[in-house]
């Protein structure tokens, strides 16, 4: 039996219905949660991170402690410290999500974590960038790569650093 199109569509409405209301309720009460008021700025913000973050993930994977050491290529029962490390020395990117830190997976080829996260984590610090906002500016597109995300040389350091550099360096 075949359906016809305005009942696709009705169908469809009618589940995109259902997940507004899940996403409406799960807002408010998390909302509640902190016993405080949000405006609306922020909590446009808290989603456009959350949904940058889901695109991370869904792009290009974000790995726990103990698979960013795996990655890494830690032979240890205890893996996750080698990325916790990592982060800590400023050769590696995460971001907090929940009680979590996770690594972008994109920081790492067949052969490890790339090294030119360190030169970038080194340069993001020296204009106060925080590991966070330097994911972010990497899943951008920029003018400084003719609308590419910076994500999308990390294959090439050079260009990669020299279009933080500029960006990072920019002054208001």
């Amino acid at each position: 039996m075949t359906v016809a199109p305005e009942e696709r569509i009705a169908e469809e409405v009618a589940r995109e219905v259902v997940k507004t209301r899940r996403i409406v309720g799960a807002l408010g009460e998390a909302i509640r949660a902190a016993h405080s008021t949000a405006s609306p700025a922020l909590a446009a913000a808290t989603q456009a991170r959350e949904n940058l973050y889901d695109e991370i993930e869904a792009e290009f994977g974000l790995l726990t402690s103990a698979q960013a050491g795996e990655a890494m290529g830690s032979r240890s029962t205890a893996k996750r410290n080698l990325a916790s490390a990592a982060y800590r020395d400023g050769r590696l990117l995460a971001l907090r999500r929940g009680n979590y830190m996770l690594y972008p997976a994109f920081q790492f080829s067949e052969s490890g974590l790339r090294p030119v996260i360190a030169d970038l984590i080194a340069l993001g610090r020296q204009h106060h960038r925080t590991s966070a906002g330097i994911i972010q500016w990497l899943m951008a597109p920029t003018t400084y790569l003719a609308g590419r995300r910076p994500v999308d040389v990390i294959d090439a350091p050079e260009q990669l650093l020299a279009a933080a550099g500029d960006a990072f360096g920019v002054q208001w």
